[in-house]
């Protein structure tokens, strides 16, 4: 049997090992694997590295071994390809984000940049510019392009852009800010910085400014530019691109180095950086690009369309830190005061917002969309209609949710799939769902297996980038378990990915892997490893305990789909029978809150064969009083319309003649006066309750 570790987060009866027992230092393991790579030991040499990335090492550490690192040696551990490339380049890219632990600190930044000004040698010059990159990396662009708009001073412009462009993509979104500078000659310099850099993101800009700028000096400049960035055609279009990439953390222009904590603005004479949740980094840049696509084509229903998706996930992100007790300042004010806007603008751009949504599988965000248009639309939109069709479970039913809101407003019948789409929605249960990203195609398979043998539905991704692509089409997810065998990514890179995701943040997250050293060096980074399908039973408790939130945004769907079949109901114009199932499963064992108008549907559209549902509810004594009440109306209403059988009546008497509350007697005793009942059945009424008053 394989052995499975878990390292402190549940207690689970397997053995623990503590991150402690592997204790990495990243010089000296980084030297340990070059010599074993000089031996000819090349497999050891890749475990060597592989065990210090798991450790997931400081990145400025890795930095400055890096630095040191010898480069002819470093290219043949990369050339060797498969996973000795990959592993080269995850180094690399740890290397990288150690330029990113940055400090806004004006003060440090302001000596260095008079240092590296004052420097008398271009060997001075060079140190201090690494140590400003290194320590301060985006923040001293401001510095910087201050410095570039002084024509009186030719030299330090020279030495400011030679600054602006060794410094790379870190310099990207200062940079393109700056570009509203209405200082002519710093517009320019900006504008030939951001084409010697070639970063494919400011391609658009500069396709922008290449046709739009005043100077004629810099629309030639910009278009040199752009084309060394890549960039053709109409700059709204790639704008708009640029917000889809954005929006969806694609890889293209939000890899690990390039998130920030800060968004840029200009004040109208320099950049500021402003404090920004990493949550809504991704949005609040496509926002900003769907803004320039807008600016530049006004009639564009795309932009405005994507203005408000990025508005609709800003307020809902912030609004969960905010309830989860993340300190948002300002920022969820903002957020809110934004979608005062967007829903008084009307529904056409939230509803091109959602069939986007629904396009690409964007479910969290079209959920959340769906519902917003619920609350303002005033009939049926092409995009509900899409979501119900083809957007998945939760998407789905948030659709259906809304289109019977507005059905109901309107006075209008829903139709069988809405009706269908409601009874999944308020009788569903939480399902177990994990995601394996995993390259060896056998044991994930054997994984499947075991997993559905506990009731757990699997979905098996054959690489790190499908399993990261998979992770953003999902909802729900409980556990996610990533192989040591992968064909693209580092395990590693796949690990910090998922933590990084602020939805998968603290999602139990497991090693596929034999080698326990490797297991170890992840230390707290993940809850356990698995070997193999042998053990998995182990993972129960950690569905259990995982499985909190999920049930909550369950439930959250499930009640407002049982409360719209209410309202439905009442309206008496929709056939809802086909929900009835659905309902049934509603009032078994939920809270209150589905139950009770689930019951109260039961109630106005049942006929005899529900009426078993609402008896089991009555009858079971751990239900709260608030679902019993509701059952006996519901059994009321269907006698009302119908003849029940004298079992129906009996049942109810003899609860009415228990030690109930009062107040479930009484709605028991309104419902027994509501029904069809027979003279016989009647008197025996009577009859109990003169035997508990006392009557004479």
């Amino acid at each position: 049997m394989s052995r499975s570790r878990f390292l402190g987060l549940f207690a689970l009866p397997v053995l623990v090992a503590s991150a402690a027992a592997f204790p990495l230092d990243v010089s000296s393991d980084f030297d340990a694997a070059i010599d074993l790579w000089s031996r000819g030991r090349k497999q050891e040499a890749l475990d060597a590295m592989r065990r210090m990335l798991a450790s997931d090492p400081e990145p400025s550490e890795v930095y400055q071994v890096y630095l040191s690192a010898d480069s002819d040696t470093l290219a043949d551990f990369m050339a060797e390809g498969d996973a000795y490339t990959q592993t080269a380049m995850r180094f690399i890219e740890r290397a990288s984000l150690g330029r990113t632990a940055l400090q806004n600190d004006e003060s440090s930044i302001r000596s260095l940049v008079r240092e590296y000004f004052a420097a008398s040698t271009t060997a001075d010059r060079l140190s201090a510019l690494a140590r400003i990159d290194a320590q301060h990396g985006e923040y001293a662009v401001p510095m910087f392009v201050n410095a570039v708009g002084n024509g009186d001073d030719p030299q330090r412009v020279i030495d400011a852009m030679l600054a602006i462009q060794s410094m790379g993509p870190v310099a990207i979104q200062p940079l393109l800010v700056a570009l509203a500078s209405d200082n002519e000659f710093q517009r320019k310099n900006v504008v030939l910085a951001l084409g010697n850099i070639g970063d494919p993101r400011a391609g658009a800009a500069l396709l922008m400014h290449a046709s739009a700028d005043a100077s004629e000096t810099i629309r030639a400049a910009a278009a040199a530019g752009a084309e060394r960035c890549g960039a053709a055609g109409d700059a709204s279009a790639l704008f708009l691109q640029l917000g889809n990439d954005y929006h969806h953390r694609r890889a293209s222009v939000l890899r690990d180095i390039d998130y920030s904590d800060v968004i840029w603005t200009w004040n109208g004479t320099t950049l500021e950086a402003n404090e920004s949740p990493k949550a809504i980094y991704n949005n609040v840049l496509a926002k900003g690009a769907f803004y320039h696509a807008l600016g530049l084509a006004p009639d564009s229903q795309d932009a405005v369309a994507g203005i408000a998706r990025e508005s609709v996930d800003i307020q809902a992100k912030l609004a969960s830190l905010d309830a989860a007790g993340v300190d948002v300042g300002s920022h969820l004010e903002a957020a809110n005061e934004g979608m005062l806007a967007v829903m008084s603008a009307g529904t056409e751009a939230l509803d091109r917002a959602l069939s986007m949504s629904v396009a690409s599988g964007d479910s969290a965000t079209g959920s959340r969309i769906a519902a917003v248009l619920g609350e303002i639309a005033s009939a049926p939109t092409e995009g509900l209609n899409a979501a119900l069709v083809g957007g998945g479970a939760s998407m789905s039913g948030q659709a259906a949710v809304s289109l019977s809101f507005i059905a109901a407003r309107s006075n209008t019948a829903v139709s069988g799939e809405i009706v269908s789409a409601l009874g999944t929605a308020v009788g569903r249960r939480v399902v177990k769902l994990a995601v394996i990203i995993d390259g060896d195609a056998q044991r994930a398979a054997d994984m499947v297996t075991a997993l559905d043998g506990q009731g757990v539905l699997a979905q098996h991704a054959g690489s790190g980038a499908q399993g990261l692509v998979m992770l953003g089409q999902l909802s729900g997810i409980d556990t996610i378990l990533v192989g040591d065998d992968l064909p693209d990514l580092t395990t590693d890179a796949v690990i910090t990915r998922v933590r990084q995701n602020p939805a998968f943040g603290s999602t139990p997250t497991f090693l596929l892997t034999a080698d326990e050293d490797l297991a170890g060096a992840y230390g707290d980074r993940i809850q356990g490893s698995f070997a193999g399908a042998d053990g998995i039973d182990a993972l129960s408790e950690v569905f259990e305990a995982s499985l909190d939130d999920n049930r909550a945004r369950a439930d959250a769907l499930a009640q407002s789909a049982a409360e719209a079949l209410r309202v439905l109901g009442w309206r008496g114009i929709s056939d809802l029978s086909g929900a009835v199932e659905g309902l049934a499963a509603a009032t078994n064992g939920r809270r209150d809150g589905i139950a009770v108008p689930a019951l109260h549907t039961i109630g106005l559209i049942g006929d005899a064969s529900h009426v078993d549902v609402a008896l089991a509810v009555l009858s079971n004594g751990d239900a709260s009083d608030e679902s019993r009440i509701a059952a006996a109306e519901a059994v009321g209403m269907i006698g009302g319309r119908i003849d029940l059988a004298a079992a129906v009546s009996s049942a109810m008497r003899d609860i009415m003649d228990s030690d109930a509350s009062l107040e479930l007697r009484t709605a028991i005793a309104k419902a027994l006066g509501h029904m069809n009942l027979g003279a016989e059945s009647r008197a025996g009424v009577l009859e109990s309750v003169r035997s508990r008053v006392g009557a004479q």
